[in-house]
């Protein structure tokens, strides 16, 4: 129930208090733009009978606030709880690319659900409707993605806004467990051996099977002498990230960034620009389904069958968990050293877990840098 308080220049509000668990905290002061109690009483029952409504996060106007001396419940829409939601999420440091996800996935839901929609008549139906209404348009994971930021989403609407009596349940599609897919000996040698490939793009591919990183890791890092320094605000985790590298992957690094730099184009078309190089060669050596994520993938069961070791292979990686990395500790050891047999002999006689790769791989002798000028 609203309790009355006069403030210091006569005027009177009805103030609503909500009990957090602890203890009561004022939740909303309403004007009662009037200075005589009686008329003040008047209005707080009025409150009183709309607190319920108040509580859940409408917006209450008041006849006394409007010139048609009506009473109007605006009711807050899912366009509006999204907006805040990631004025939120910025508000609390979280990175770019977690909000330009969460924008992406809240967009999708909209679409499906209708941006004016009430916020309070988010229910389990609608979640539902959102997974058939995008059946066909994204993959099952794509899904599965969007279902996971909508969760945090409406996570955020009831606990810290209050606007939903309940979270929805949120059931995410089974997808049977994918094993990656990575090159093997013979397809990474066949790339060194493209005569189409320019030099500068063996050298961007190879530093991507050789070092494990991310995508994005090479233009966002910074170099200090042999390690490439992800900071935490760039790191898909928030942890940051420390890559051994070889002379020649700190070249090759730097002529990316040199590029990135002189190229006027969004920062995703330039990242996007190496996958589809990388989708051209995949064609090339008769691998049509790989993309350029497969090299990491490509680094982590080399790793594997390097060191035998599935948590060092995950530190190494920057996986949040080892759960992450396990999936390239079920291929076939028998498969894999077939795959890669200079590894598999490597193993045997030395069980040295350091990071990166030597200077030869799979028994092909590694180039020395070019200068970056003559390359395309």
């Amino acid at each position: 129930m609203a309790s009355l308080r006069k403030l210091c220049g006569g005027k009177y509000v009805a103030r609503i208090r909500k009990w957090d668990g602890f203890r009561e905290q004022e939740l909303k002061s309403v004007p009662l733009e009037t200075d005589s109690r009686l008329e003040a009483l008047i209005r707080k029952d009025e409150v009183n009978r709309m607190e319920k409504y108040i509580k859940e996060g409408n917006e209450i106007i008041f006849p006394w606030q409007n010139k048609e001396g009506t009473l109007k419940i605006k009711k807050h829409t899912l366009k509006e709880m999204v907006s805040e939601y990631l004025d939120y999420l910025d508000a609390n440091g979280r990175k770019k690319t977690t909000i330009e996800r969460a924008v992406h996935c809240l967009n999708n839901f909209m679409k499906s659900t209708g941006m004016n929609t009430p916020i309070d008549e988010m229910n389990t139906e609608k979640v539902e409707y959102f997974k058939r209404y995008f059946k066909g348009k994204l993959t099952d994971n794509g899904i599965n993605i969007n279902l996971t930021r909508i969760k945090a989403f409406l996570n955020w609407c009831f606990e810290v806004k209050e606007v939903i009596a309940r979270v929805p349940r949120v059931t995410k599609i089974k997808v049977p467990a994918k094993v990656p897919s990575y090159l093997t000996a013979n397809d990474l040698d066949k790339i060194l051996k493209l005569n189409w490939l320019s030099l500068f793009y063996k050298d961007v591919f190879r530093m991507y099977w050789e070092t494990g990183v991310r995508l994005r890791e090479p233009f966002n890092g910074k170099i200090d002498k042999g390690w490439l320094i992800v900071d935490a605000s760039h790191s898909k985790t928030g942890i940051e990230r420390v890559i051994n590298l070889k002379t020649y992957h700190v070249d090759t690094i730097e002529e990316i960034q040199k590029r990135a730099i002189e190229s006027r184009a969004m920062f995703k078309t330039k990242t996007d620009h190496y996958s589809r190089v990388f989708k051209k060669v995949a064609v090339a050596i008769g691998r049509q389904k790989l993309s350029l994520h497969n090299l990491r993938d490509t680094y982590a069961v080399m790793r594997y069958l390097e060191t035998r070791d599935i948590y060092l292979v995950s530190k190494e990686l920057g996986h949040s968990s080892v759960k992450v990395t396990e999936k390239y500790a079920r291929f076939d050891l028998r498969r894999l050293e077939l795959d890669f047999p200079s590894l598999a002999s490597r193993y045997c006689n030395s069980n040295i877990k350091n990071t990166g790769f030597r200077d030869t791989v799979f028994g092909i002798q590694l180039t020395k840098p070019t200068v970056f000028s003559s390359r395309n």
